[in-house]
């Protein structure tokens, strides 16, 4: 009987164990399809500056997340990349970000090679746009450091530092970094990012990042502010290090979104770059959404470079999972004293999304 007894409690108590480890394990596979065709109009003669192409990118997003029955939940992502052109034989892949997840009373932790808390939590007028603004991040000849349009014709010592105004370029993307966020209060979410350079004698540009987004709503107003800070260390010890910050607003009403945001960040150790953007997008229905950016960007310390441009944009629902998006691109890049070349142009994007 004793016997018995103990092999019984044993079991129970095994059992126990065993239910207090159960979790709740969910997976999901999405995916995504863009089909580009682009139209470059260069106001310079070089060679390339003008011409159109065809690319594509394909994106599939892993997701798989632990629910524990404590009230934990882990989870992680991982996104593969394939993208090509016409004038490439062969298209290229990769794992295009990865991230390990850990959310619960504490807040959430991010551990992993994906976007910093500024990526996150910033806002540009650029967003009103979504596929092939100037922030997409998908563009292959329209975009900060291509050779065919404004970008290419800089002076190269010190650039334009970005051409949307969310946390400006050399903030956090993709690279392996801790990311904290605090519990939501209210309408308020903020948190902070620590990138670290890397261990050689010149990779000490480690980068620290502080964002925040508080949402309100008032009638029949929705909105959030947008707040980021950026700090990177200097390469090598003793050097100057650079900030970058961003400010911003997010409006609806209805059919209407609205959003203004400026940014500023360090070039070089005593040259800035000011970006200004704002927008608005209206719903029209039926699927139809019609959206206007202006943005400036300057370099009043410098070379004295600018650059204007405005975007107009139409996206269509075609029907579920399939959208449509025309957009284009009017830009007037001023070299200032930089040596630099003028650059008056224009590009016009028409791409077909597929989403699974």
């Amino acid at each position: 009987m004793r016997k018995l007894l103990l092999t019984s409690t044993a079991l129970v108590a095994a059992a126990t164990i065993a239910g207090s480890a159960v979790a709740e394990v969910s997976s999901s596979i999405s995916g995504k399809y863009i089909f580009t065709y682009g139209s470059y109009d260069s106001g310079i003669t070089n060679t390339g500056a003008s011409g159109d192409e065809f690319y594509n990118i394909g994106l599939i997003n892993f997701n798989f997340t632990n629910k524990t029955d404590s009230g934990l939940e882990i989870g992680m992502h991982s996104v593969l990349e394939f993208k090509g052109t016409q004038n490439s034989d062969s298209d290229t892949h990769r794992i295009d970000e990865h991230q390990l997840k850990i959310k619960g009373g504490f807040g959430t932790i991010q551990l992993g090679s994906d976007d910093g808390i500024g990526d996150q939590l910033t806002r540009s007028a650029s967003d009103l746009i979504g596929k092939d603004a100037l922030n997409s991040g998908e563009l292959t000849s329209f975009h900060p450091g291509a050779t065919a349009n404004w970008a290419g014709n800089q002076n190269t010592s010190n650039p334009l530092l970005d051409d949307n105004a969310d946390l400006p370029s050399g903030d956090v993307d993709d690279e392996a970094n801790i990311t904290y966020i605090l519990p939501t209060m209210g309408g308020l979410t903020a948190g902070v990012t620590y990138r670290d350079g890397g261990k050689g004698t010149s990779e000490n540009d480690d980068i620290t990042e502080v964002a925040a987004k508080y949402d309100f709503s008032s009638g029949d107003v929705n909105g959030s502010l947008h707040f980021g800070s950026a700090t990177t260390d200097s390469t090598t010890v003793g050097g100057t290090s650079t900030d970058r910050q961003s400010i911003g607003i997010d409006l609806s009403m209805g059919p209407i979104r609205a959003v203004f945001a400026q940014a500023e960040g360090d070039t070089a150790a005593t040259v800035k770059t000011e970006i200004k953007d704002y927008g608005i997008q209206y719903n029209l229905g039926n699927g139809l959404t019609l959206a206007a950016v202006q943005t400036e960007v300057d370099e009043p310390g410098g070379d004295g470079e600018t650059l204007d441009v405005t975007t107009v944009s139409a996206t269509y629902n075609i029907t579920s999972g399939l959208d449509a998006y025309l957009t284009y691109h009017d830009y007037d890049y001023e070299n200032g004293t930089s040596g630099g070349t003028d650059d008056d142009g224009s590009a016009t994007l028409i791409s077909i999304v597929a989403s699974f």
